[in-house]
């Protein structure tokens, strides 16, 4: 027996509205350009509330992305070479304050004390 997992596909219905005034916005210059319509007038108007319509139900009722992969497990996701990494930096500070303290001497304490 195989475990299975399901995946939600997600829509976007936003992304789509802004693609639709981007595709409403083409195409009412191509009608306004080609001298089909007027600016002034509505059909331009309607190509771009057509253009949103059809950007917006794409996005909600089109064909999906299938998604890349299942979400990563908690495991996964904390790296180890990070830690590593940090390790690494925290070392060459170290060894760049030491250079510092060769060339320049140490450096002296000039609070005064109790």
């Amino acid at each position: 027996m195989t475990a299975t997992t399901t995946t939600a596909t997600k829509r976007k219905p936003i992304r789509g509205f802004l693609y639709g005034v981007v595709l409403g916005l083409g195409l009412m210059m191509i009608v306004v350009g080609q001298g089909i319509a007027a600016l002034g007038t509505w059909p331009p108007f309607l190509v771009l509330l057509a253009g949103i319509v059809i950007g917006t139900l794409w996005s909600t009722y089109g064909p999906a992305k299938a998604p890349k992969g299942p979400p990563p497990i908690a495991s996964e996701v904390i790296d180890e070479p990070a830690a590593e990494a940090a390790d690494e930096v925290t070392e060459a500070v170290d060894e760049v304050a030491e250079a510092a303290d060769e060339v320049t001497g140490p450096e002296e304490d000039t609070t005064e004390g109790s």
